[in-house]
């Protein structure tokens, strides 16, 4: 997922491929067009904004980037999720991935995005319109994350509320996830409708 939001991004934006080991990083960068490989803390230390695309498990390690990503604006696309009786759940009894992250990086603005747009559509060309949920503590916040969903195409952000939203955010991936797989639909994401009136 993370690769793929990131050769996406690469159109339009300076892409820095962080991983624990360096020699990992550059092999990554080198799947995205102008990209460049580094540490998490040199990644983190030169990025403007922290896009974090990691497994749930490795969450904890990340409060070692605190003072690295101190002042910045991190997206969290974590996610956390475990099969259970043949269907995806979402295991926290409360709170979110993003709310963890949070507080692991206090000095870090973090917001949630991309959570429920499956890796399929930043592969491809898709000109189908697609909500992006972006929860966020502040309006400064959502609007740098939101700034990135623009630049994505047919991708709209859809504000959904302080951090303390992340969590219902985060559920909706396991049922987006559950709903492609029980109806045979193939990838789905999240498209919301209006009509005023």
């Amino acid at each position: 997922m993370g690769l793929a939001v990131a050769r996406r991004l690469a159109r339009n934006h300076e892409m820095i491929i962080g991983s624990r080991d360096p020699a990992r990083a550059e092999a990554a960068a080198k799947q995205v067009k102008g990209a460049v490989g580094a540490d998490y803390h040199v990644a983190c230390k030169m990025a403007e904004v922290i896009l974090f695309s990691i497994p749930y498990s490795a969450l904890a390690s990340m409060a070692d980037l605190r003072e690295d990503a101190a002042g910045k604006v991190a997206v969290s696309m974590v996610v956390p999720l475990k099969m259970e009786g043949g269907l995806l759940q979402f295991p926290l009894e409360k709170g979110s991935a993003a709310e963890e992250l949070a507080n692991l990086l206090p000095e870090t603005k973090v917001a949630t995005a991309f959570n429920n747009v499956p890796r399929a559509f930043f592969e491809e060309e898709f000109n189908h319109p697609v909500d992006v949920l972006v929860a966020a503590d502040s309006k400064e916040t959502y609007e740098v994350a939101a700034q990135l969903v623009r630049g994505l195409g047919q991708m709209r952000p859809l504000y959904a509320g302080p951090l303390s939203q992340a969590g219902i955010v985060e559920r909706l991936t396991a049922l987006v996830l559950n709903l492609a797989r029980l109806n045979g639909t193939g990838n789905l994401a999240t498209k919301f409708v209006s009509r005023k009136g």
